[in-house]
């Protein structure tokens, strides 16, 4: 069940002021219309803000504002509203309108306050989440599902022309594995750095970031440098954040814009981003350019949950942390994301901001943490919630081997005689059975497409077989594949049936078959091994390939350690 939320819509209004639509979803019986006009807040305190060095004079004064333009009386009475209703911690989420949100950009809501106590920290809000409204028509990206082992990219730009101002990351990878190793994870956390600092490697060029985003499947990244805002040379366009990666053999920075990090991520998912922002302090020039360096950082982390993208959480920072608060807030994340709170994006990043505050309340570190938040998506990471089975590295042999035979087989024709064709089943037989046994050695639940071989314009049949014993009251997923290939039904298998699940089949999108099976009752029944259900495919008649199919999106109530496979379907040469 998604968490509770209390939302608030914010559209353009009558004149120049805005409309704020209230409701509150799974909380409380909350809808209403207000206006509000367009806010103003003072643009050297707010460049004061982002440069970290917030005063406590000058953050309260800033909190009162920004608290007296949203809440008001009507508005902070349907938040207490909300607070007296709850039976778990809230997110508060502001949902801008694409027309209005250039005049929000600059408002740090995370200093609202509720009463005499910041919002943000409040024990019935787990958090304050940026957000948008998409149309109902509108596809929203698909939940992304992830297995041990966990995996972080920490990627530190520190170009020379920028004052090298960027602490060093080698030492936050250290407290990551230790974090790891003391919660009994060291086998199933692995941490990757890209860094030009001694010890760590070369530059860190766009194209090393691209070159280890498809070395491997990561679920966190975090960047430390420095962000910017570009302008893009057509009048009437806003400028659009970068961030400023090295150049291999070269002291200026090279600036890559929010939408192509967005294309590659959308081809190379990383579910969860952070963007620290964690720069020293070195000299009054680079003091009077944080302000902007801030406002670059946080368009990106923006621009990376704005439509399609592979991030399904990014959490910027409004303004510049020091080393230390830095360091404070990762190690509190982490430590939560891990053990305190299991896969939980949002309450790690409660946690990283009470460590903050309980160090220094001024200047507001705490409140620098913004989270932007894909729509319709809770940004969890479920496997976390689990014991982690062991992680073995013949798993990635054995996919690498069947992706060549799979390939070897697609350019052996069909007129070969069967024996001739024969050795490869065996090898492809015989890697399959391995990985299979492996998984059924750790106790995992594997949900898997069986592999078929077949003729251009062939229609197919495939089944998605499960392997294992679980009880479930609801299991639910998808089986992707090519969008060349055109669905023509789905049914049940024995596996379903035999549990007394119903299934049903959602077949309207192209290259997906989305399935959701559930008790009649809603309680727990044992789903054994077999085949959960068969999918009716026809090929394209253009040309042989290999067509890989995918088990993903998986969900279970209870909540299980659930292992989505891949397999193929082989197109020999006519």
């Amino acid at each position: 069940m998604r968490s509770p939320e209390f939302v608030v819509d914010i559209e353009p209004g009558a004149v120049s002021r805005l409309r704020l639509c209230v409701h509150a979803s799974n909380l409380a019986p909350i809808e209403d219309e207000l206006e509000r006009p367009f806010p103003s807040l003072p643009p050297a305190e707010l460049d004061e803000l982002r440069s970290g060095y917030g005063s406590e004079q000058m953050t309260e004064a800033l909190a009162e504002q920004v608290t007296g333009w949203l809440l008001q009386s009507d508005l902070r009475g349907h938040l207490g509203t909300a607070v007296h209703a709850a039976t778990q911690p809230f997110r508060i989420v502001i949902r801008p309108h694409p027309a209005v949100l250039p005049f929000l950009h600059d408002v740090p809501f995370e200093l609202l306050k509720l009463g005499a106590d910041p919002l943000a920290l409040h024990p019935w809000v787990r958090g304050i989440v940026h957000s948008q409204k998409r149309h109902r028509a509108a596809s929203t990206p698909s939940r992304l599902r992830w297995g041990w082992p966990f995996r972080v990219l920490l990627v530190r730009t520190n170009p020379k022309d920028l004052g090298g101002s960027v602490p060093p990351v080698l030492p936050i990878r250290d407290r990551v594995l230790s974090i790891a190793r003391a919660c009994g994870l060291a086998d199933v956390v692995e941490v990757s750095v890209l860094s030009s600092e001694a010890g760590a490697g070369g530059p860190v060029t766009y194209d090393a970031l691209r070159a280890e985003l498809r070395n491997a499947s990561y679920n966190l990244l975090v960047y430390l440098g420095h962000g910017d805002l570009q302008e893009v040379g057509f009048e009437g366009f806003p400028p659009i954040g970068v961030l400023l990666f090295e150049l291999d053999g070269s002291a200026f920075a090279n600036p890559i814009r929010a939408d192509q990090l967005r294309s590659e991520l959308l081809n190379r998912p990383v579910p969860v981003v952070v963007l620290a922002g964690c720069l020293t302090a070195a000299g009054e020039v680079l003091r009077e350019r944080m302000p902007q360096w801030m406002r670059g950082s946080q368009s990106v982390a923006h621009a990376l949950t704005h439509g399609e993208s592979g991030v399904q959480c990014a959490i910027g920072m409004r303004h510049r942390l020091e080393t230390a608060d830095a360091e404070r807030f990762l190690q509190a994340f982490v430590l939560s994301l891990l053990k305190q709170s299991p896969g939980d994006v949002e309450r790690a990043v409660r946690a990283g901001r009470e460590e903050m505050f309980a160090q220094k309340p001024y200047p507001p570190s705490w409140s620098a943490p913004v989270i932007f938040r894909a729509a319709n998506t809770e940004p969890l990471f479920d496997f976390l919630c689990t014991a982690p089975t062991t992680y073995d590295p013949l798993d990635e042999h054995d996919q690498e081997l069947r992706e060549k035979v799979w390939k070897a087989r697609s350019e052996l024709p069909v007129t070969l005689p069967p024996e001739t064709r024969h050795f490869s089943s065996v090898m492809l037989d015989t890697v399959e059975s391995a990985f299979l046994d492996r998984r059924r050695q750790r106790g995992a639940s594997l949900v898997w497409p069986e592999r078929v071989e077949a003729r251009p314009g062939q229609p197919v049949q495939v089944a998605v077989h499960h392997l294992g014993s679980l009880s479930v009251s609801r299991l639910e997923g998808r089986l992707s594949f090519a969008e060349a290939i055109r669905v023509q039904a789905a049914r049940p298998g024995p596996a379903l049936k035999d549990a007394g699940l119903r299934a049903f089949f959602a077949l309207d999108q192209p290259g997906e078959v989305r399935f959701v099976a559930s008790g009649p009752r809603g309680e727990p029944v044992t789903l054994g091994a077999g085949p959960l259900f068969e999918v009716d495919l026809a090929l394209p008649s253009i040309f042989p390939a290999v067509y890989e199919l995918r088990v993903d999106a998986l969900a279970s109530e209870p909540k299980l350690f659930l292992c989505g496979w891949n397999n193929a379907i082989v197109v020999p040469l006519p």
